[in-house]
């Protein structure tokens, strides 16, 4: 089997990233391979021991995310807030300014929408008048109606009046209110609003008639419907909506007190964050208290301004921790989810969840992050205290933990509190758990138990056993590659037992509710039932080149099965199988399918080393890394239901926990948008432009982000292409366009969920040039009419001349051409060897014979054979053969008269045709003497040559092919009875 590895190149794509992998790129699938395997993983074991102790204090999970960095046009990768429009773009702010994102690409704001180049942007906000602001270190733009705007770079911006200099503030906070901004500025709090004329912005204290100006040292925003709450770097709490200004007491918190973000829930209690702790105020602030923020040390030290909240769509409050790692909180119990690997020092700059519940996390100094199954995937790996994160098998030890069978060992994690609660280092590939706190493992030395509970393990010299099944009750089998074995769970001390029947080679099965196992066997399927009869159930698959790697049971009358070729439904009662239905590759979305799992709302799921495949009854669909599984490469029956409906699948790169996978099974139809159109260097946006040589440059994305980076595009400019292009790139160039309005179409497909968008438009109108107007081609076509005219006279003047001297030509080498082509048919009738006529000819010169004679007129047909005219060009040489014929020829034609024809009828045959009184037998047979005495002429002393002929006379209405049947039967007597005689047919 191949191994799985992702070989694509990093420029101008996105980046998809594992963080916390450790394990090796790909793994092995098929059992006999996997054994080789083994021996190499087992070294691994002196490392494992050492590593145990950090991994059973770990309680992180990881996250796959996909980077977006300069390679996707961010051209600085420094970001330090994100913002989504109701349009769904992404607007990021970095320390060279603001980039809006589009799915595909990031476009830099700019001087074509009236912002400056560059410059420390600092945040993004929309208003509720529904105005977007930028925020700068040193400056405020403000546009209105950004959702009115065809295309980013439609969007305008005008600076925002502040009566006076702003300060150079990079750490400014903000918060849409009372239909306008709150901002900080240095130690004061400014108010960006519209009062008729325009935006200015004004102190928010003279706007509120406070007196003086209380609101200073403000390190946090929180707007409350009319009520504005403020945090402050000596660990404050204010609330103000009129010249008063609230403060209520606060429980002690540990230093620094500084508060940097304020968030709140649907009950209206404030959660507070401060660099360690987060400060929980109710409605009552009374009832406030102060919770530890785990894994908060000092990394935020310089970065305190960074640090922010955001609610989940799952309503779990999240923030940042040390070495990247982002704290959850639900229901007062704090989890981390570690975002380390290549950036772990670096610290998170921005939280967003979007509207399809992605997460957003903004990346100092290596740009923005999308964890796409953040709430929908956990991930466990050997930071999480698994023994390695190439993940084989998983098994549910019934009322306890997950068991999960990985290259160097099996650990059991507690999915209540996700910790790794024991670790047997003992390498293995299959693994099942009875109800006897029983784990079986199977490995390359044999099969071995283990109790849960202790440290008690036997071991069974039973080798390359391929899978483990638990039977309907204390059963026990052990499906191998030399039979299958049968085991007592209650009886351990017992060695299991080879079953009766079964000693083929077995690669994988399944035991129905009813007792029955179904087997795969040798590319058969074979069942065993309760009563120890066995039957062969399907012989062969129809597809010659499937290869079944896994089986699973639907219900009591189907079966499905996956391998390498597709996946087939079998649907059976009892051995008769009455319906065999296929999905090939295409179909599937998968060529090789090594993992197989009917879940409880009957969808089935395939893994391959390309992600996993799931059939709802519709349509298949693909899940990748893009939608948050650990890899996309998964191991043979490496999935797992659990009693709460979620999935377990296990991959070269950990252990990923689907916990809703009906989120990722719902239908989001792709949203293409074309984000800009440049003709040259110059911004276009569908106007009648004037005509040019310059290239169109059109831009394109989509804003479904969860399956971005598996979309593809098809695109067709009427007028420049012939039929559809695909990219999956986000852009495409033409290198110059045609005059004339055309129209650029866009359609957005993802193969891996087999939906297609609906079309998206652009009409692009280029002018005509000026030499393709209506009066230049009048006067145009005038001049070339003129031209044509005097052109023709010339031409008839030369033409009747030409005419002339040609016509002269012409008589003269036609009279050549009829006496060369009446030369040609005389040589075609003519065999090129003997100058007789050919067989075609003298055929024809027969059949015309016997239509055209009178009836009293005497015709007859010779053939006349050479004797054994093999042995001459066997013991003579063909060239000797070749001079008898032409000998033969000549002698023919000397001795025929006027109106007498011979002919080559074949290699050594010939056809005379004979007519009135010279056409008799006694003639014939003068003939055939005259073919003789052959050594002369051919230059072989020794050489005689002897014919034999048959005659035959032709009769009233007789046809020319029974003249010649007559007159060849005559000839086989001549032969038959010595050869060198003529022969007269009756």
């Amino acid at each position: 089997m191949p191994q799985n590895g992702n070989t694509g190149s990093l420029a101008g794509q996105d980046l998809d990233i594992l963080f916390i992998t450790h394990g090796p790129p790909g793994k092995t699938r098929r059992p006999f391979v996997r054994y080789r395997k083994i021996l190499t993983r087992l070294t691994c074991l002196p490392c494992f021991f050492a590593l145990m102790t950090d991994a059973f204090s770990a309680q992180g999970q990881t996250v796959p995310a996909t980077l977006y960095d300069s390679t996707s046009g961010l051209a600085n990768i420094s970001v330090i807030s994100v913002l989504q429009l109701p349009t769904r773009q992404i607007v990021v702010a970095t320390q060279h300014g603001f980039f809006l994102f589009d799915g595909r690409h990031f476009t830099p704001f700019g001087p074509r929408q009236g912002l400056p180049t560059g410059g420390v942007g600092v945040s993004a906000a929309l208003t509720s008048h529904g105005n977007l602001i930028l925020v700068y270190a040193d400056m405020i733009y403000v546009a209105h109606d950004p959702a009115g705007a065809a295309s980013p770079d439609r969007l305008y911006f005008q600076p925002v009046d502040s009566g006076h200099a702003l300060g150079h503030d990079g750490h400014r906070k903000i918060t849409p209110w009372r239909g306008g901004l709150v901002v900080t500025d240095r130690d004061r709090l400014l108010f960006v609003h519209d009062d008729g004329t325009g935006e200015h912005i004004t102190l928010l204290a003279r706007m509120l008639a406070m007196h003086g100006d209380p609101l200073t040292d403000v390190s946090a925003l929180r707007a409350d419907g009319d009520t504005l709450w403020i945090g402050t770097s000596d660990g404050r709490l204010c609330a103000v909506s009129g010249p008063t200004l609230r403060c209520p007491s606060l429980p002690p918190m540990a230093e620094p007190r500084r508060i940097d973000a304020i968030i709140q829930d649907h009950d209206g209690t404030l959660f507070i964050r401060t660099l360690h702790e987060l400060l929980v105020v109710p409605r009552d602030p009374v009832a406030a208290h102060v919770e530890t923020i785990p894994h908060a040390g000092s990394q935020y030290d310089n970065y305190q301004h960074l640090l922010t909240l955001s609610w989940s769509p799952q309503g779990a409050l999240i923030t940042q921790t040390d070495d990247s790692e982002l704290a959850i909180r639900t229901r007062e119990n704090w989890t981390t989810v570690t975002l380390a690997g290549e950036q772990s020092n670096s610290p998170l700059s921005a939280l967003l969840f979007d509207q399809q519940g992605a997460l957003w996390i903004g990346k100092m100094g290596y740009g923005l992050l999308r964890a796409g199954g953040f709430g929908i995937f956990e991930t466990f790996g050997r930071r999480d205290g698994l023994a390695s994160d190439v993940i084989w098998q998983m098994a549910r030890q019934p009322a306890g933990p997950i068991w999960v069978d990985t290259d160097t060992g099996i650990s059991a994690l507690d999915t209540r509190t996700n910790r790794v609660v024991r670790t047997i280092g003992q390498a293995g590939f299959h693994i099942a758990a009875d109800r006897h706190n029983g784990i079986w493992q199977a490995g390359s030395e044999g099969v071995s138990v283990h109790d849960a509970q202790s440290e008690w393990q036997r071991d069974y010299a039973i080798k390359r056993v391929n899978h483990v099944l638990i039977g309907t009750g204390d059963d026990i089998w052990l499906l191998s590659d030399h039979g299958a074995w049968l085991a007592d769970a209650a009886r351990r001390d017992q060695d299991p037992v080879a079953i009766p029947g079964l000693d083929h080679s077995y690669v994988t099965g399944q035991i129905d509710a009813a007792g029955t196992a179904w087997l795969l066997e040798r590319g058969r399927l074979v069942a065993r039932h309760p009563d120890g009869t066995i039957s062969v159930v399907l012989a062969k698959w129809p597809l010659a080149t499937f290869a079944p790697y896994a089986i699973a049971i639907q219900d009591e009358h189907r079966l499905w099965f996956s391998g390498q070729g597709g996946v087939y439904r079998l649907t059976h009662d009892g051995d008769r199988v009455d319906d065999l239905t296929f999905y090939d590759p295409m179909t599937v979305g998968n060529d090789i399918l090594y993992s197989l799992l009917v879940d409880r709302d009957g969808r089935i799921w395939a893994g391959s080393d390309r992600g996993v495949n799931v059939f709802d009854g519709r349509r298949w669909v693909t899940i990748t890394e893009a939608d948050g599984l650990a890899s996309n490469d998964l191991d043979q029956d490496s999935l797992l239901e659990d009693a709460d409906g979620s999935i377990w699948l296990g991959t070269s790169r950990g252990l990923s926990h689907l916990l809703r996978p009906e989120a990722l099974l719902t239908d989001i139809s792709p949203q293409p948008v074309i984000t800009g159109m440049e003709l040259g260097q110059n911004p276009y946006h569908g106007e009648h432009a004037a005509f040019s040589r310059a290239p169109l440059r059109v831009t394109f994305g989509t804003l479904d982000y969860r399956d971005a980076p598996r979309l593809r595009f098809r695109y067709r400019l009427e007028g420049a292409d012939e039929g559809w292009n695909e990219t999956t790139e986000g852009s495409v160039r033409y290198p110059s366009m045609p005059p004339g309005t055309h129209r650029f179409m866009l359609v957005a497909l993802d193969p891996d969920r087999h939906r297609q968008s609906a079309l998206v438009t652009a009409t692009v109108t280029m002018a005509y040039p000026w030499w393709d107007r209506w009066p230049v081609r009048c006067l145009e076509a005038a001049c070339l009419l003129l031209a044509l005219y005097m052109a023709w006279r010339i031409r008839v003047g030369l033409l009747l001349n030409q005419r002339r001297k040609l016509q002269e030509i012409v008589d003269s080498q036609t009279d050549q051409i009829r006496t060369a082509h009446q030369a040609l048919i005389e040589q075609s009738r003519l065999d090129s060897l003997t100058g007789l006529l050919n067989r075609g000819a003298i055929q024809s010169l027969l059949q015309s014979s016997l239509a055209d004679r009178p009836a009293d007129t005497v015709l007859m047909a010779v053939l006349i054979d050479v004797d054994h005219f093999k042995r001459i060009n066997d013991g003579w040489g063909h060239l000797t053969g070749d001079e008898v014929l032409v000998e033969i020829g000549s002698r023919l034609r000397q001795g025929l008269n006027v109106g007498d024809a011979a002919g080559r009828y074949g290699g050594e045959e010939f056809l005379i045709v004979l007519t009135g009184e010279t056409a008799t037998a006694s003639r014939v047979q003068a003939l055939c003497r005259s073919l003789g005495g052959m050594p002369a002429p051919v230059g072989k002393p020794d050489l005689v040559v002897t014919v034999s002929a048959g005659i035959a006379m032709a009769r009233r209405e007789e046809t020319w092919q029974s003249l010649i049947a007559r007159a060849d039967a005559a000839l086989y007597r001549a032969k038959a009875e010595g050869r060198n005689r003529v022969i007269e047919a009756p």
